[in-house]
Formats: C-alpha cells, structure tokens, sequence
C-alpha cells in the first residue's frame, strides 16, 4: 500500500575529482563526517532511506508538516553543516587539496510531498515511486545558487500557506523533464541564513615547549612533501618498523585526531596538538602516551628548507618530566632514529 509523505533530500556538492590518494581518503572521511553530524540534526521524525554518494534520502509519512517545521529542520541541518565545516577548517593539519577546499562545500535541498512505496530488500526498507523519481530530478535544475530550499507547488499545497523563516524571501520557477513534464516550485536562498552561523571558539593557544633529546636528518625532497608524510596517519606504517596497523579516529587529520600503534613492543596512544606550516618551515607535534610505562611525552617535529630544495627534519622529545629507565629512553629514541632513515626513503621516493 503506497502512504503519503514528505521526501526530503539533502546534498552536498563542491568536491571536484581527486587523483591522490590522499585526498580521495580525506574526502572521504570528511563527507562522512558531515553527513554524520546532519543526520545527527534531523529531529522531525524522517526516515533515512538512502545515502546516495554525497546526499541523504529522507521521508517522513503522515500527515504533511507545517511549512514553518520543514523549513526549520532544512535550516538546522544547515546549520550544522556548517558549523562542522568550521571546524575542519580551523583544526586541519593536511595540506591535500581535500582538506584546504573543504570550506568550499555547499549544501541544498529538495522537498517534495507525494505518494511513496515502501519495499523491503533483505533486511533494509526503501522507498519508491514516481514521486521519488520528481526529487531525484529536482535534484539538476537551473538555480542560480549552490545553496537553496527548494519546495516543490505540490508540496507547498499540502502544507498550506503559512509563516517560516523571518525575511525568507520566496521565488516560484518551474523545470521540465522528459517523462515527467514541468515541474512547478518554490525556492529560498540560504546565503543570508550560513552568514549569521556563528565561528568556532578558536582552539587554546599552545606552547613549543622543548625537551634535552634530539634527533636530525637531511632529506632530499621539499618541506610539503616531508611534512604531509609525517602527518599522514594512514602511511606511518609506510615508515614507522614494526607498525602494521593503525587505529585511528575517522576524520581527516587535524588537531586533537587520535591513533593508537604497537612501536618496538609499546602501545602509542598519540594525538595531534599542533600545527603549523608554510613552503619554508613547519612545525607540527603530537601527545603520546606509552601505556606499558605510564608516561605522556611531547613529540615535537621541524621542518625547515634547504638550499638544494631538500628539507632538515629535526625531532625534539619532551619527557615532561617523567622519569624513566636511560635504557627505555635510548631504546625509543634509536627506534626513533632508524625510522627516520625509512621516512627519508618514503619522502624521496613516493613523494606525498
């Protein structure tokens, strides 16, 4: 029996093709994370259907919303888009162009009321029908923006006429599809709602505070290419002896990320806590745990340009005044050592 319900779509766009593999996985993590925190701000009781590659699929049976209840989930969804876009970008370390272009994506949506399907297939439910095929369509259309409500006539009239958003100005357009026709709708811009959305607090201002151990290596390649290696959670077991796997947090990489790794028999629990970088010099350093000792160490990495383009990565511990064993602390600084030399390796040979 096919019921009656609102299909709402939400779709992110602004992603161009990859072919790093590095961006691809960044982009990856970051339109899941999105995705994630919108589902999270959907609370008027949608299904979701489907994720379709950069889109949710969501539809709500019953009797249709007010207009003003629709209208304010579209823009709580919104919102926290782009409130986590925020804050990808004020906590990124990456330089990949997923991770510097992510502040660039965009979020629209389409709503439309119809008759819709439910069939199950295996153990998930989907929803069909020709009104489904209408929001799908809707989903190419000749708006001039890349960030807008659109609400289809039909839709409009089962909810009646009513109040939304304070100053939400309105525009009634029409798109005609082969096998459908013209589709009648009504559609707001969203470009004056994302300017009121208020900035992250900025992150606690942290201190270089340096340790008495030491290491340094020369390395034939540019300061980019050593520091996206360094930072790059999923190639340290390219680099780092005797790491085979590593269990990360499922986000790009940026302050406060934190991955866990077995290193010369210790358990590593390390999270970012600074970044900073430019063609010339770059400073990035990590919180680490070893378990097995019950210490927290600072990590501190600089990369600083040659004049044969090269770059010295030169590595500062801070102990934090722990007290440990000379021979535990000579065992993880020679680890540390001969995994430079393989970091070298990478660096000059699969550039980042």
């Amino acid at each position: 029996m096919a019921d009656k319900a609102h299909i709402l779509i939400a779709d992110i766009s602004g992603f161009t093709d990859f072919n790093a593999t590095t961006e691809i996985d960044h982009a990856a993590h970051i339109i899941a994370e999105l995705l994630e925190v919108m589902i999270e701000a959907e609370d008027t009781g949608f299904t979701l259907a489907e994720i379709e590659g950069d889109a949710l699929l969501m539809y709500r049976k019953g009797d249709p919303l007010p207009r003003v209840e629709l209208v304010d989930q579209c823009r709580r969804i919104f919102d926290a888009f782009h409130r986590q876009l925020m804050v990808i970008e004020r906590d990124t370390v990456c330089r990949c162009s997923a991770c510097q272009g992510s502040s660039a994506l965009t979020l629209k949506f389409v709503a439309h009321y119809g008759f819709i399907k439910e069939i199950k297939v295996d153990r998930f439910t989907k929803a069909t029908g020709t009104e489904m095929i209408v929001a799908h369509r809707l989903m190419k259309n000749d708006v001039d923006s890349h960030e807008y409500i659109l609400i289809t006539e039909a839709c409009c009239e089962a909810m009646g006429e009513g109040d939304d958003a304070p100053g939400q100005v309105w525009l009634k357009a029409s798109q005609a599809y082969p096998s459908v026709g013209a589709v009648p709708f009504r559609c707001a811009m969203l470009s004056d709602f994302r300017a009121t959305i208020p900035k992250p607090e900025p992150r606690p201002r942290f201190s270089v505070v340096k340790g008495d151990d030491d290491l340094e290596i020369g390395i034939h390649a540019p300061v980019r290419d050593v520091y996206q290696t360094l930072i790059n959670v999923d190639k340290r077991p390219d680099w780092l002896e005797g790491v085979d796997t590593v269990d990360r947090d499922l986000t790009s990489e940026r302050i406060g990320m934190q991955h866990n790794c077995i290193f010369h028999g210790f358990t590593l629990i390390n999270k970012s806590v600074f970044a900073e970088y430019d063609l010339q010099h770059a400073r990035y350093s990590e919180e680490v745990r070893v378990v097995e000792l019950n210490v927290t160490l600072l990590a501190h990495y600089e990369m600083v340009a040659d004049d044969e383009g090269g770059t010295r990565l030169l590595f500062n511990v801070n102990w934090l005044g722990a007290t440990l064993p000379a021979e535990a602390k000579r065992g993880l600084l020679a680890g540390q050592a001969a995994n430079f030399e393989l970091l070298k390796i990478a660096c000059e040979t699969n550039p980042a």
